[in-house]
């Protein structure tokens, strides 16, 4: 495992984040954390919404279980859309610390934003729960880089602590369609200048954009499955599947660059976007969803590849 700092935390964080939205029985989710545990994962990703609700209550059985949540790091996000407001911080928040059998989280996330509320009536919020200790730090997922810039210029104003961590997509393949309502990618070049310059935190969901350079039959079985279950995606919502999500002329061409660089290191395509998301110039962390040990064996590798700035860039077409 490699790891990174984030201030604020007072351990190292695993470079990979366990996402722990498809566990739904707690003997299966145990064979895979208990391995995540052996290979020297420590942080889980989770949310209010997840499962609804079922998903934060396997995780806490397993932190009962072993009686080790001192020694691993929770990131817990809320206030999804369509409660997203100040109100909902708290509420929710006090929820999922019940079903996960713990009295605080490292990591909070707001699941989205609400133009709607100044974004100072969200800060306040994230403020007072870090001082009643329930979070260490916290940020926001599916933000712009103006408004998280507008949210941490009012909090150093106000003397008041700053979001430390962007949690938007920053994937090897830009999203065409957003996977969901509301979501954003961090790979555009403001925010990526952005987060270079400030060094601001990033910890990216669907860091390997849903199986995109896997083997094309593998990507378009992943695409049919998840096109056909409903339950991915609301009424007129986009199918949250790679080819839907992601496929377009500058993705094929990514996608080509990736396999041409993995031949020549050794490893797959699928290992080259990983490690192409973990080795930004700023502290950047990739959210991973294996539901099986042998699923999260296959990512492992991308730990091993160093990538240059310039491969770095060549691989983004930049």
């Amino acid at each position: 495992m490699k790891y990174d700092r984030i201030k604020g935390i007072d351990k190292d964080i695993s470079k990979l984040v366990m996402g722990c939205d498809n566990q739904d029985d707690i003997n299966e989710a145990s064979k895979l954390w208990d391995h995540w545990i052996e290979v020297g994962g420590n942080m889980f990703d989770t949310a209010f919404i997840y499962g609804g609700g079922n998903h934060e209550k396997v995780l806490g059985q397993w932190l009962k279980n072993n009686n080790n949540r001192k020694d691993v790091l929770i990131l817990g996000k809320g206030a999804h859309t369509p409660d997203c407001n100040p109100e909902a911080i708290s509420k929710q928040l006090t929820i999922s610390l019940e079903r996960m059998n713990t009295d605080y989280v490292d990591i909070y996330i707001m699941h989205r934003d609400n133009t709607d509320y100044p974004v100072e009536e969200f800060m306040d919020v994230l403020n007072e729960e870090k001082e009643k200790g329930r979070i260490k730090i916290f940020g926001g997922s599916n933000w712009t880089i103006e408004r998280f810039k507008e949210g941490n210029e009012w909090a150093l104003k106000n003397s008041k602590q700053e979001m430390s961590i962007l949690n938007n997509n920053l994937a090897l393949a830009k999203m065409i369609k957003p996977l969901w309502n509301g979501c954003l990618s961090s790979n555009t070049n403001d925010t990526l200048e952005y987060l270079n310059s400030s060094q601001k935190s990033h910890m990216s969901w669907s860091s390997q954009a849903r199986g995109y350079f896997l083997p094309d039959d593998i990507t378009k079985e992943i695409e049919d499955k998840i096109t056909k279950a409903e339950t991915y995606r609301a009424p007129g919502e986009n199918s949250s599947g790679p080819i839907s999500c992601y496929d377009s002329e500058d993705n094929r061409e990514r996608k080509k660059r990736a396999i041409e660089l993995a031949e020549k290191k050794g490893c797959s395509a699928h290992n080259i976007a990983a490690s192409w998301t973990i080795n930004q110039s700023f502290p950047s962390f990739a959210l991973i969803g294996p539901r099986t040990v042998k699923e999260l064996d296959t990512t492992l590798p991308c730990l091993d590849i160093e990538l240059t700035s310039e491969e770095i860039n060549w691989l983004n077409l930049s």
